[in-house]
């Protein structure tokens, strides 16, 4: 009797913590002409923000592609978004292809821990490029610089984040480094099209979308 008391509160200490757990987005694999289309399913009951999926143990390939929902609006709650790539192995062999870890606006996490950490940083260091380039944006507004100058300094800044080799592309580092590129040249065409002042704007909402996660 007293072993089963002992185990009755081991379950109801366990419940909530169980209770509190997201599962991790379904994901759907297709091949297409000139590319893989990706089909993701939010099953949870909070919006997805931010996700990873891999190639994992392909013989001789490796494939990674992180989604951070700064741009497009996030997954919302039994929503399913449809993402076309240019990799063709993805599509060819779906059974190889898993969602590794995934992030939601409540703050919850799935996946494997590694993974969801490396989610993280990533987001960190994306949420510290995303400042300095309204830092730029702001000093080139106050100082009366060019638009194209400004764009033109951006492109510099993105080639000195030039993945140094194919060695390390999985180290924190060159996640890290990749993720800044991508904000640095996506804001960068971005005004082409947009004043000074819309990018801003822009880039505050995704800062935001960046540190609304904890731990930011």
């Amino acid at each position: 009797m007293m072993l089963l008391r002992k185990f009755a509160g081991v379950l109801l200490v366990a419940l909530p913590a169980l209770a509190a757990q997201v599962p991790l987005p379904e994901l759907r694999t297709e091949a297409t002409d000139g590319g893989s289309i990706f089909y993701i399913k939010n099953n949870s009951s909070v919006a997805l923000t931010a996700y990873l999926i891999e190639l994992v143990n392909y013989p001789g390939s490796s494939y990674s592609f992180w989604q951070d929902e700064t741009v497009a609006e996030p997954i919302p709650p039994k929503g399913e978004k449809r993402i076309q790539v240019a990799n063709m192995t993805v599509g060819a062999v779906p059974d190889y292809v898993k969602m590794q870890a995934a992030l939601y606006t409540s703050g919850t996490s799935a996946g494997i821990p590694e993974k969801v950490a490396q989610l993280l940083e990533r987001r960190r260091a994306t949420l510290d490029t995303t400042r300095q380039l309204m830092a730029r944006i702001e000093k080139a507004q106050s100082e009366g610089t060019m638009k194209s100058a400004l764009i033109s300094d951006l492109k510099q800044w993105a080639d000195t984040l030039q993945p140094a080799g194919k060695g390390n592309r999985n180290s924190q580092a060159a996640i890290n480094q990749a993720a800044a590129r991508g904000v640095i040249l996506g804001t960068a065409a971005k005004l082409d099209a947009l004043s000074f002042a819309e990018s801003l704007g822009m880039l505050r909402g995704w800062e935001r979308a960046l540190a609304s996660v904890p731990g930011q």
